[in-house]
């Protein structure tokens, strides 16, 4: 069975949601909204630096996921160049 979702961190991406300009304080005070919200000290990490496979494993909701990487400013996905695509159909 899958971790519990992590309810601090849900709350905070369902606030983001809801508060569009906040989502900045992801990148200028983050450190400021994980007090808000209470996230637990050995989740903060994951959540400042941690992969999209990182985040899953804590639980947190897939779509919540994308969303907090995004405002993160990290990729979603592991980047390739399109001669990848190009390159095998030769």
């Amino acid at each position: 069975m899958g971790r519990e979702a992590p309810a601090a961190v849900h709350a905070l991406i369902e606030h983001l949601v809801a508060t569009p300009g906040d989502r900045a304080l992801v990148q200028t005070d983050i450190d400021g909204l994980m007090d808000r919200f209470e996230i637990p000290l050995e989740q903060r990490p994951i959540l400042r630096q941690g992969s999209r496979d990182e985040l899953s494993a804590l639980g947190v909701h897939g779509n919540y996921v994308i969303k907090w990487l995004i405002w993160s400013k990290r990729p979603t996905m592991p980047f390739f160049p399109i001669s990848h695509y190009f390159d095998r159909r030769a």
